[in-house]
């Protein structure tokens, strides 16, 4: 039999055919990026930095695993098509699209976790999301999440709760989704009616939910309000999230020790590294 020796070109984005894709479904992400059975303090999360600027812009990341918190917006006006966009802290940006695949031509595995920071954002990332999904482009776990406005705590220039959870349904539904509260509505803790609106508009949902919730001074409750959100469903997970705008670690220990021991394989923590540092301390000292 005669052999015959052929050249294959592929044009347009590079992709391994033999890559399985995986759609995250599960609610935990133990099982992805720690042992199961773990401790969700274990998962690290992070924001990163771009340098440059432009097409060359690059992400760096650790040679570590976890996930990535990507603030996204919109770069143009709707008469310019506009473009779904990563701001890094230091206000540096990067089209979403150059940043996810980045990532997944990263040598270690790093879930993403969108936060939209603008309603007109939404659909065009979970659009983006979906292209390269089918591309084999796209690292699991991915969450999508906002501030959203909802019932008792509806604020202006806010996620409309509702478009969001129905944009996820439409376009692109195979992610965990992270709703949170605009911070405007905390200044009393998680009150009974914030945590009922945000239970009733999820209970539908066939995804995972991870409540995003920021870590609180003492007397306002954090673990009584992560025990509801936990007993809501058995996939339901919550992440405590701080920054060093709303206080020292000092400030917002308690809280975090609290969230701990209501459930340590179900919380996850979206922390400053300085922070974790601090809580994984004393989390070795108890």
């Amino acid at each position: 039999m005669n052999s015959s020796h052929f050249t294959l070109v592929i044009r347009g984005p590079t992709v391994n055919a033999t890559r399985k894709r995986m759609y995250y479904t599960g609610g935990s992400l133990i099982p992805l990026l720690q042992l199961p059975g773990g401790d969700g303090l274990n998962v690290e999360w992070l924001v990163p930095d771009i340098q440059g600027s432009g097409k060359t812009a690059t992400v760096t990341l650790p040679d570590t695993e976890g996930m990535v918190l990507l603030n996204t917006g919109l770069e143009g006006t709707v008469a310019e098509n506009p473009v779904p966009i990563v701001r890094a802290p230091s206000g540096n940006i990067l089209t979403l699209e150059s940043c996810l695949q980045q990532l997944a031509t990263h040598p270690r595995h790093w879930g993403v976790h969108l936060q939209i920071a603008e309603p007109a954002a939404l659909r065009p990332s979970l659009t983006l999301l979906a292209r390269l999904s089918s591309l084999g482009l796209l690292h699991s776990p991915v969450w999508v999440g906002a501030k959203i406005s909802h019932g008792s705590f509806l604020v202006p220039g806010h996620v409309a709760g509702r478009d969001l959870l129905t944009a996820v349904a439409e376009v692109f539904p195979h992610v965990t989704v992270a709703p949170g509260w605009p911070e405007e509505v905390l200044g009393s803790g998680y009150r009974e009616q914030l945590l009922t609106d945000m239970l009733e508009l999820c209970q539908e949902l066939w995804q995972p939910v991870s409540f995003q919730m920021p870590a609180m001074p003492p007397g306002h409750s954090t673990a009584g309000a992560i025990t509801r959100l936990l007993a809501s469903s058995p996939r339901a997970t919550v992440t405590v999230e701080h920054s060093p705008a709303g206080g020292d670690y000092a400030s917002v220990r308690a809280a975090l020790l609290a969230a701990r021991a209501v459930d340590r394989t179900r919380v996850y923590y979206r922390l400053p590294q300085g922070y974790r540092k601090d809580l994984l301390a004393d989390v070795g000292r108890n």
